[in-house]
C-alpha cells in the first residue's frame, strides 16, 4: 500500500509530539483516569470502517480506511496507549485500589494492541486492523467505564478528605484560648 518506511518519521514525530503535548498540559490531576479520548478514536475509526469497508467488491473500498488507520488511527493510538500508561502509573501511586490495578492491565493491553497494529502497517498486513479493532473497542469501553467508577471512588475520597480536614481545624481553633 503505502511504503511505511518513507512515513515512519512522520509517525514517530505524531506520536512523540502527542504523549509529550499531553504530558506537559496535564501533569496533575492523578485522579482522571478513565480515556474518554480512546474511545472516541475507535467509535470514529469504526464509523471510517463501516463508511468505507475494505471488505466490499469494489476496487476503492476501504482506501479511506486505511488511508485513516495509517495517518491517524495508528500514531494517535500509539500515543494515547502510553499516555494511558503513565496515567495509570501515576494514578496507582496516588490512590492504589484493585480498580487502579485493573485499569493500569488495561492501558497496557491498550498499548499492546497499538504496537501491534504499528507492526501489521510495517508488515504491511493492512487487514491486521480488521482483527484489533474490536480489542481496541472492548479494551477502551472497560478503559472508560472502570476509570468512570474509580474517578467517582476518588471523588468520595477526595471529599471524605476535605470534611475531615474541616473538621479538625474546627476543633483546634475551639481549643485555643478567647480574648474575652
Amino acid at each position: 500500500m503505502i511504503s511505511l518506511l518513507s512515513d515512519t518519521p512522520f509517525l514517530v514525530i505524531v506520536l512523540v509530539l502527542g504523549a509529550v503535548t499531553y504530558m506537559i498540559a496535564k501533569p496533575g490531576k492523578p485522579e482522571k483516569i478513565r480515556s474518554l479520548e480512546f474511545l472516541l478514536l475507535t467509535i470514529v475509526t469504526t464509523g471510517v470502517f463501516l463508511f468505507d469497508n475494505p471488505l466490499r467488491s469494489n476496487p476503492y473500498a476501504g482506501l479511506l480506511f486505511y488511508v485513516f488507520d495509517f495517518y491517524i488511527f495508528t500514531p494517535v493510538s500509539l500515543a494515547f496507549g502510553f499516555t494511558a500508561i503513565y496515567k495509570s502509573n501515576k494514578h496507582l501511586k496516588h490512590y492504589p485500589s484493585s480498580y487502579s490495578k485493573f485499569l493500569r492491565l488495561n492501558a497496557w493491553f491498550l498499548a499492546i494492541f497499538s504496537v501491534i497494529n504499528f507492526l501489521f502497517l510495517m508488515l504491511t498486513e493492512e487487514m491486521g486492523i480488521m482483527l484489533l479493532l474490536p480489542l481496541f473497542g472492548i479494551s477502551s469501553i472497560i478503559q472508560f467505564i472502570v476509570g468512570e467508577l474509580e474517578r467517582k471512588r476518588i471523588q468520595k475520597l477526595l471529599k471524605q478528605r476535605k470534611e475531615d480536614a474541616d473538621i479538625q481545624n474546627i476543633e483546634t481553633t475551639e481549643e485555643e484560648p478567647h480574648e474575652n
